[in-house]
């Protein structure tokens, strides 16, 4: 099990560092990269966070929304959530995978054309944005949520969505506050 908000945020961090590596790269090979204008970045940006709000929000069905509104409480938390070894290192192992398919095709795009490497900004706001509003819904409903293999019936998802679950987020006395 991991949680939502992490797995999120390790997903944005592939996508920068690939976008990174390969805007490195790309600069040394062919010098530095030329916009059109302003406008282009803008609007790659504006297109990114458009794309965020709507996967985000309960305006399509397969958005974020309906899975944290279908999560069901993990029956037994201590057992399903004891495993924290195997979990980094399922996913490290998936994101350095990522990591290796994406860097290659990422610098052999920003060598031939470096204006390409601006799109990571699309692809790297997405998985931000999902992780916000998580965490919101986290904060909000007092939950954590997770996603991962667990031994119990597991709720309706739309297709192509692994299931979300849930435990009860321990509060902390904070004094002073």
């Amino acid at each position: 099990m991991v949680r939502f908000v992490h797995k999120q945020l390790a997903y944005a961090l592939v996508i920068g560092v690939s976008g990174l590596i390969a805007a490195t790269v790309g600069v040394a090979v062919n010098g530095p990269v030329r916009l059109p204008g302003w406008w282009f970045a803008a609007a790659i940006a504006a297109w990114g966070v458009f794309w965020g709000v709507v996967s985000t929000s309960g305006l399509l069905k397969e958005g974020d929304l309906p899975l944290f509104r279908a999560a069901v409480p993990i029956a037994d938390p201590a057992r399903a959530l004891s495993a924290p070894a195997q979990v980094r290192l399922w996913l490290i192992r998936t994101y350095v995978m990522r990591l290796a398919l994406w860097l290659p095709l990422g610098t052999a795009l920003a060598v031939y054309e470096p204006l390409v490497v601006t799109f990571n900004l699309v692809w790297a706001v997405d998985p931000l944005m999902r992780a916000e509003r998580a965490a919101r819904w986290e904060r909000r409903h007092r939950v954590l949520l997770w996603q991962g293999a667990v031994d119990q019936p597991e709720q309706p998802v739309p297709a192509g969505q692994p299931p979300v679950f849930t435990t009860p987020r321990l509060t902390s006395i904070r004094v002073g506050v």
